[in-house]
Order: C-alpha cells, then sequence, then structure tokens
C-alpha cells in the first residue's frame, strides 16, 4: 500500500489537504485512509525544555512505524487517538480497507526517510500571518487555550521548531504545494499514477 506524506509548518493546511486529496481520490475509485501523526504525541510526555512540543522528540517514533508498517500490510486492526487536553493516548476500531496511506503532520514524516520512506512527501506552504491567525482559532477553540499562551508558543517554540524540524523536508518534498486546493490536482496525479502502476502489478 503506498504511502503518502503529507507535512509542512504548523496551520499550514496540511488536515484539509489531506482530506480533500482523499476525496478526490475517491471520485478516482481510490479508498485513502487519513492518519494524523498527532495521534502520535508521546503520552503524558514531559515538553521539551526549548521547542515544547514542537519537536520530532515528542513523536512516539516506534508506535508510529510499526502501525504504519502494520497498516501497509493489512494487518492493522485499531488506530492511535491523542487527546491534547489530556494528553492521553486511546484508540478506535479499524474497519475501513484503503488503497493508500495519506500520513499527514507537521512531525513525523522526517521519522520516516530512512526507517520508513514515503513513496510521494508532499509539503505544504503558507504565510506565516495565516497560519498565526488559523492557529490561533484552533487552539483556542479545539484546545482551551489562551490568546496569550498561544503566541507565547508560536513566537518561542513553534518557530524554533519549523526551522530546526520542518523547513528541511522542503528539500526533501517530490510536491511542494503553495496554494492548498488550489494546487490538489499537483499532488493527486502521482497518487493516482503510484496507485495505478501498483494495480497493474
Amino acid at each position: 500500500m503506498p504511502l503518502i506524506c503529507i507535512c509542512g509548518p504548523s496551520a499550514a493546511g496540511k488536515t484539509l489537504f489531506a482530506g480533500l486529496l482523499a476525496s478526490a481520490l475517491q471520485n478516482a475509485d481510490i479508498k485513502a485512509i487519513v492518519i494524523g501523526c498527532d495521534d502520535y504525541y508521546r503520552e503524558h510526555w514531559t515538553p521539551d525544555p526549548f521547542f515544547g512540543f514542537d519537536t520530532v522528540e515528542a513523536i512516539d517514533s516506534e508506535s508510529l512505524i510499526n502501525d504504519l508498517r502494520a497498516l501497509r500490510s493489512g494487518e492493522l486492526k485499531r488506530l492511535r487517538r491523542y487527546d491534547m487536553g489530556t494528553r492521553a493516548v486511546h484508540w478506535t476500531r479499524l474497519e475501513a480497507e484503503a488503497d493508500v496511506v495519506l500520513l499527514e503532520g507537521a512531525f513525523g514524516p522526517q521519522l520516516l526517510l530512512n526507517s520508513c520512506p514515503p513513496d510521494l512527501l508532499i509539503y505544504l506552504e503558507e504565510s506565516l500571518a495565516v497560519r498565526a491567525l488559523r492557529r490561533l482559532r484552533r487552539d483556542i477553540r479545539e484546545r482551551q487555550r489562551t490568546v496569550l499562551s498561544v503566541l507565547k508558543q508560536m513566537f518561542k517554540q513553534m518557530i524554533p521548531g519549523e526551522r530546526r524540524f520542518i523547513q528541511p523536508l522542503r528539500e526533501e518534498a517530490d510536491v511542494v504545494v503553495r496554494h492548498g486546493a488550489r494546487d490538489l490536482s499537483e499532488a493527486l496525479e502521482p497518487i493516482i499514477s503510484l496507485c495505478s502502476s501498483r494495480r497493474a502489478q
């Protein structure tokens, strides 16, 4: 089963893009399962003193890699979920079969390049101003954060973390998407081609 990684900085639109991509693939008779790297944060992990949660060290790399390998071989029976509020992990039953895996996240793809390399690496770009507004809306609404705590994390941890861990992925990317949904076809066409060639084998 092909593995497609959708990476990029915080609030670049990775989750939305992955959902749109999955829908477009469905229209092409290709079933995609979307896995979020955010669900692989370490349970009850103590944030890094410099990067906080904006570091690959926050990701349970062993669980991520093992689950991806099991999923690609058709052996995974449950999906890992992470609660941002309680920092606890739980699982949900996996019932649907898929033709391709879409793994989206800022932290996680870095861990796969050597041990479980993706078939296609897609990097999303977006301006810092747009991302800051999105992160404020998301973290206040979904993660019960205050405006001050979000802004403090962005400037003290998020931006340094992106420079250290995320921006280097751009050089590794097969596809760089600059306009989100408007550039969906740039990612869609190589995935359809990849899945078609796998089916032919």
